[in-house]
């Protein structure tokens, strides 16, 4: 029953209680940029169709996502960095990333997005399928990485590890905790990092991708949701969480599973009056937060 429920509440949160349409016709609030702005994005060739683009931006998705992450870096952020996010009304969370707990929250928040956006652009839902593993040549033919540096060596492990030896990992919040990144904090050093250097394989491919000159940078979580390389790493991603579940023989009904998909739902959900409920962003994040993918390497 709460399977079904949970369901339910998705398509009814993805369509807006209307018809599966490829269009966002049910924005919460005017784009302040526009569609001048949507098409400057659309024509970049790893732009997401425009219909899904534009609902991302109108529905501020992006603010949402960037908010997500900083909070869960509360602790390592710089002071000024710390009054910015409490102008925008966000506060520490509960579990910083990399700590226990994180790692489940990292996963069931991306397939919150995956499922609601598949919901909402069944056309589009190729897009969001994921690569079979990440490209580690630089001149890949279809994702040549902008970084220069040869693929860290010490990532390897992780992709033969994700892909052939699931079953080591006990539960999901090891596993997400693993994909996620290298910090371990701990009480005395928000910095500390796993002993392990194959953790981290998610941020890591975030950092090989960026690109400070897009305006759709994959390093950028306020708008990286707009690029169809950040959907090819989190399908993947999401196709080996699901893996993993099926080899632990877990329950969907699962009472903490499906909480942590409630919870990670809950950061897209529109706000009545718009975007932060009402409170608005008004002023763009510092790069500091923009570019903190880097800053776990």
């Amino acid at each position: 029953m709460k399977k079904l429920l949970l369901i339910g509440a998705l398509v009814m949160l993805a369509t807006g209680c209307a018809a599966n349409t490829d269009t966002p016709d049910d924005v919460s609030s005017p784009d302040p940029q526009g569609d001048a702005q949507d098409d400057i994005i659309a024509a970049d060739p790893l732009a997401m169709p425009k219909p899904l683009v534009t609902f991302l931006r109108t529905q501020d998705w992006g603010t949402h996502h960037l908010e997500w992450h900083t909070v869960r870096q509360w602790d390592r952020l710089s002071p000024s960095d710390q009054a910015y996010a409490k102008r925008q009304h966000w506060s520490r969370a509960d579990v910083m990333e990399g700590a226990k707990g994180n790692g489940l929250e990292f996963l069931a928040m991306h397939r919150s997005m995956i499922r609601l956006l598949t919901t909402k652009f069944p056309k589009n839902a190729d897009l969001f399928a994921g690569w079979t593993a990440p490209p580690t040549d630089n001149a890949d033919k279809n994702d040549p990485a902008t970084d220069t540096a040869a693929f860290d060596p010490s990532k390897i492990p992780a992709l033969d590890k994700l892909q052939n030896h699931l079953a080591d990992f006990k539960t999901d919040d090891e596993l997400g905790l693993y994909i996620e990144t290298t910090l371990r904090p701990t009480m005395s050093d928000p910095n500390a990092r796993a002993a392990d250097k194959s953790t981290g394989i998610h941020n890591y491919m975030h950092y090989r991708f960026q690109d400070g000159n897009s305006k759709i940078d994959m390093g950028d979580p306020s708008v990286n949701l707009q690029n169809k390389r950040f959907w090819r790493l989190h399908g993947w991603i999401e196709a080996r969480w699901t893996e993993f579940r099926k080899i632990k023989n877990l329950s969907e009904n699962d009472p903490t599973y499906l909480a942590a998909l409630k919870k990670g739902e809950d950061m897209f959900t529109p706000k009545v009056g718009g975007p932060m409920g009402g409170k608005g962003v008004s002023e763009p994040p510092p790069e500091s937060l923009r570019k903190f993918f880097t800053q776990d390497l």
